[in-house]
Parts: C-alpha cells; structure tokens; sequence
C-alpha cells in the first residue's frame, strides 16, 4: 500500500465523517425550528383560550360567567360549587359558538400537533342544527371575546333571528363534560409550553 493510497482512504474517511455530522447537525436544527414552531403555536392557542369567558344562561334564570382558569385554579371547586346549578344539563350553544377557534382550521393545519388537534376537534363547530328560536327554552352557553358570525338566511339574504344550536362534536355532553374536555385541552397545551 502506497503513501497515496493512505492518504486517499484518510481523505474518503473524512469526507464520510463530515457528510454524517453534517446530517446531525440538520437533522438536530430541523427538530429545534419544530420544537420552537410548535412552541410557538401553542404560545398563541394559549393567548387565545385566555380570553374566551362562557356565559352559561340556565333555563331556570340563573347566570354563570366562567374562565377557563376558572378550572386550572381549583378544579375540585370548579365542577363541585360553579357548576353545580348546570352540570348535568345537556350542553347547547348560541350563535357565538360558531367562532370559536375561526382563525384555525383544525382538520387542515399540518402543524397542529396530533393529539391537540383531535382536542380541538371534540371543541370546534363543524356542524350542528338550530334547535330553537327561543332562548328561555334551554341552558345554553355565550362566548365572550370570539368573533361572533352573523347567520343569514341563503333565500333572502337577511340576517337570522339568533337561535339555540346543538354542535355535532358535542352532541349528547353535559355541561361539566363539556369542560372536562376543556381541561384535557389545556391541561396537554401546558405541557407542550
């Protein structure tokens, strides 16, 4: 074996070992502008939830007003006294509803991490049906600091008296199981912070 052979298979050597730390070095980049990206998003849902208050009106005149830290600070307190008028009613909503999370497109949203994703799924409006024109008629919950979309009629194009909706991703829920699938979501967007 030559002197040149030895030092070609040196060079090769090298080469190999600079391409394989090379990949780490991306491949480890890559993962921190996911992690930092990710981070971020959740930053922002959080930002967002923050200022979501629910205004539950009971069908027998009593009015609730909730945060949801309202669950993270004492939950047992939460579900045990400021739900305990409404908790096992059957969760319906106003035209409110309708924007919650407007800005985010759950189902297409590549960069929703899976597990909030399929969350927000179970919270957002994809479908539903009015119930009922008359608000005394059932518990129903108000979203405060949403944007609020006005409802038209596609005949007239004239704007709908507001109604009483039953969301098909929370069909058949209580209110208290409402906000335990709320305390999931939070509960798994404060981890990933």
């Amino acid at each position: 074996m030559t002197l040149e052979t030895v030092f070609r298979i040196i060079e090769i050597l090298l080469q190999v070992i600079l391409v394989i730390l090379a990949e780490v070095a991306l491949f480890t980049w890559k993962r921190e502008v996911r992690g930092k990206d990710k981070y971020a998003l959740v930053r922002a849902l959080l930002e967002y939830v923050k200022d979501v208050c629910f205004f539950i009106h009971s069908k027998n005149s009593s009015w609730h007003q909730i945060y949801l830290n309202d669950i993270l600070v004492n939950k047992n307190d939460f579900y045990s006294n400021q739900l305990a008028l409404i908790q096992d009613e059957k969760v319906y909503f106003d035209q409110s509803i309708l924007g919650l999370f407007s800005h985010i497109n759950t189902r297409s949203d590549l960069f929703l991490p899976k597990q909030v994703r399929v969350m927000l799924e179970g919270l957002c409006p994809h479908s539903g049906k009015r119930i009922s024109f008359d608000k005394n008629q059932c518990t129903y919950i108000q979203l405060g600091g949403v944007f609020t979309p006005k409802i038209k009629n596609l005949e007239n194009n004239k704007n709908l008296e507001c109604g009483i909706y039953e969301m098909d991703a929370t069909k058949n829920l209580t209110v208290k199981e409402y906000f335990m699938k709320w305390e999931k979501l939070l509960t798994k967007l404060q981890k990933l912070t």
